[in-house]
């Protein structure tokens, strides 16, 4: 990296400001050493797959990447490799993005941009995070969303780009935010029982409960969810799964799992099924779910950790990329359309589909 380029970071870094633009004299003036390079591209490599831990926290500092007490960093995050000190993750933030990016290039015109999410604010999975993007204290940015600008405290956004979508109340911000009460043994034993009584229990399809815990968010305690080596047998297979080159090796690898899948079920290119419940998923026959969709049975705001049985019905038809939450019930004969969000329940016999969240957009003829 040249000194001109080197003077202009470290000026961003000390400054108030969020960006700035540098005309390069050579288009690879900005490149730092090779070996630095190298160095971090391995090392984001292999952090994607790797859980939410202080080792995690520690591994991503060497690669100047600011990272804060107990920040929960889940899966398959991509760092900018370039410019990772301009990413700050502050303590106890939950941060779920997909892609951060702290620079862009056009016609010679270098933009850098700080990454900043605040202690225990949330950013939700699959995420961009652009030059000057700003999650503050108290702020949830949506599933899905692309956040170029600062948001302002307390607020939820998405969509891309992100928008303001509303302003947190009193209560919701106590709901969302509100710190551990320190009781952290009790609340441990009440959480395991009450976890237990939610998988045994087939009526019982939808389980949240606030976290008191002895970390600063509820994402930090994913392992005491189920028997961590039951955790990690079905992260493997889930790996295995994403990856299988046919649908039949993908549903023998989530069966394993313990997924109920019904008959001539197709699963396309990607599908994942949430590891740490897998079992708590059920698909019926002759259902069809397309290329790169999520089907998830827990979430972790700040301070809540919810856990979600999902079933979905026979003759079922979800398009690609879709989401679907914890809790859902899809009936019979339903098409769900591609990039949707799904949660809690939805008829039989509809077309269904919408970001951020999925509405009816029309009956089928019977």
């Amino acid at each position: 990296m040249k000194k001109y380029v080197r003077d202009a970071v470290n000026e961003l870094k000390k400054s108030d400001k969020l960006k700035s633009t540098i005309l390069l004299k050579n288009k690879d003036d900005y490149k730092k050493n090779p070996f630095r390079i190298a160095y971090n591209r391995v090392i984001f490599k292999i952090q994607r797959k790797i859980t939410p831990s202080h080792f995690k926290n520690w591994l991503l500092r060497t690669t100047g990447l600011n990272v804060g007490h107990d920040a929960c960093l889940p899966h398959d995050i991509g760092f900018d490799p370039f410019f990772p000190d301009l990413i700050y993750l502050e303590a106890g933030c939950i941060f779920g993005a997909k892609t951060v990016c702290t620079h862009t290039l056009e016609n010679n015109k270098l933009t850098l941009g700080k990454v900043i999410v605040k202690p225990r604010a949330l950013v939700s999975g699959r995420s961009t995070l652009l030059p000057g993007a700003v999650v503050n204290k108290n702020c949830i940015l949506n599933y899905l969303s692309e956040l170029n600008r600062e948001m302002p405290e307390g607020e939820l956004w998405g969509g891309k780009p992100a928008k303001f979508i509303m302003k947190f109340s009193k209560e919701e911000l106590d709901k969302y935010f509100r710190p551990s009460n320190g009781k952290s043994k009790e609340y441990y034993k009440e959480f395991h029982k009450r976890v237990k009584a939610f998988v045994k229990d087939p009526n019982q399809n939808y389980f949240k409960m606030h976290y008191d815990g002895n970390r600063l968010n509820a994402g930090n305690d994913w392992w005491r969810v189920r028997n961590i080596f039951k955790i990690y047998y079905n992260g493997i297979l889930t790996e295995l799964a994403r990856i299988s080159p046919t649908s039949f090796l993908r549903k023998l690898l989530y069966r394993m799992m313990g997924v109920k899948l019904g008959k001539n079920v197709y699963l396309g290119k990607g599908v994942t099924f949430d590891h740490l419940c897998g079992d708590l998923n059920e698909v019926g026959d002759n259902t069809r779910i397309d290329d790169y969709c999520y089907i998830g049975t827990h979430e972790y705001t700040i301070t809540q950790s919810v856990l979600g049985k999902c079933r979905i019905g026979n003759n079922v038809h979800i398009k690609h990329d879709c989401f679907i939450r914890g809790a859902t019930i899809i009936g019979d004969n339903t098409t769900i359309e591609p990039n949707s969000i799904l949660q809690r329940e939805i008829p039989s016999d509809v077309v269904w589909g919408g970001f951020p969240v999925a509405k009816l957009i029309k009956e089928k003829r019977k």
